[in-house]
């Protein structure tokens, strides 16, 4: 598995607030634009390359640009999304198939990215809500070149699998234990989110770097004893108006190869 090379993001759309506030929930949207500025100094700090999408407001979602696509060894995989979502891959597409092969989702098919979780030697893909069966077969198909295993993991109790889990390098997982069965996954070093901290589950491994998410104290020794012990950069990062949009650290950048 590589170390990305390039981020590829998109600013929060000024649409952002006003469509979860529809739905009773208040976003902060100048907290969310600084709290996004400092994810994207956290990614630059790691050594990664920013290239930015531009939002399109039509897209209140588009910030969650790691859902659009899943890239992988100078290819990549439009993704098949929500209603309200569909759409927001087109950009990112243009952007990709500068320098990319695009590969289409048969018909029928639904794929986030949120729910493909790459690890040193299997790709694990989520069964959710928003991924289907066909969207998981795709992602084995587009693989396959590489002679990645993928792995299916039934979704049930969040939106996507890197809401219960994500891969930390150095042949852990970093689990929420009440959110997706751990049997699934072959990795025999797991760490566990504390009690009621469930959605400290996502962080993001970029090579010597850690980004991990603040607010959740019971786990924050969990992240300080790991990135301690391998020598790494530990960023804490506030990420709370994007997780009240079920969004978190690995769904704010595609990272590239």
């Amino acid at each position: 598995m590589d170390t990305p090379r390039i981020a590829l993001i998109c600013r929060p759309p000024r649409t952002y607030a006003e469509f979860y506030a529809a739905a009773g929930v208040a976003i902060d949207l100048p907290l969310a634009d600084r709290q996004h500025a400092a994810y994207v100094d956290a990614l630059q700090a790691a050594g990664l390359d920013i290239q930015a999408i531009a939002p399109d407001e039509h897209f209140a979602d588009g910030v969650f640009i790691e859902d659009t696509a899943v890239v992988w060894h100078g290819r990549a995989l439009r993704t098949g999304m929500v209603a309200h979502r569909e759409g927001e891959q087109e950009a990112v597409i243009r952007h990709l198939q500068q320098t990319h092969e695009i590969v289409q989702l048969p018909p029928g098919a639904t794929l986030d990215g949120g729910d493909v979780l790459p690890t040193e030697d299997v790709t694990y893909v989520g069964r959710s809500s928003r991924t289907n069966a066909a969207g998981a077969g795709a992602v084995r198909e587009f693989l396959a070149p590489a002679k990645r295993r993928v792995v299916e993991v039934p979704v049930e109790r969040c939106l996507h699998l890197k809401s219960a889990a994500t891969w930390l390098g150095d042949e852990t997982l970093l689990v929420a234990h009440d959110l997706v069965d751990i049997s699934y996954f072959e990795i025999e070093r797991v760490l566990f989110t504390a009690e009621g901290e469930d959605k400290a589950a996502n962080a993001l491994r970029i090579g010597s770097h850690l980004l991990a998410l603040a607010n959740y104290p019971a786990s924050a020794a969990t992240f300080w004893e790991f990135a301690q012990y391998r020598e790494l950069t530990l960023h804490t990062l506030d990420m709370s108006e994007f997780e009240k949009g079920d969004g978190s650290l690995t769904c704010l950048s595609l990272l590239i190869g």
